[in-house]
């Protein structure tokens, strides 16, 4: 069995997590900011941004990025 060389044998870095939904072109932010000012539902400001709703990869980032927001 061949062996590979030490330079692939390097773990791949930890991807960094998204800020913003690349699809709808939204940022974390902007939902945030959009939830706090207007007392408008997560789900609901997806449905009007567009936000999560396209490829879904923003998803678990967009969670914990409001999560970590909370008092």
């Amino acid at each position: 069995m061949q062996t590979l060389p030490a330079v692939l044998e390097v773990p791949a870095a930890t991807p960094r997590a998204m800020t913003r939904c690349e699809c709808a072109g939204v940022t974390f932010q902007e939902i945030a900011r959009r939830i706090e000012a207007e007392g408008t539902p997560l789900e609901e400001v997806c449905r009007r941004t567009g936000c999560g709703l396209t490829c879904t990869a923003c998803v678990p980032d967009l969670v914990r990025a409001l999560a970590s927001r909370q008092p």
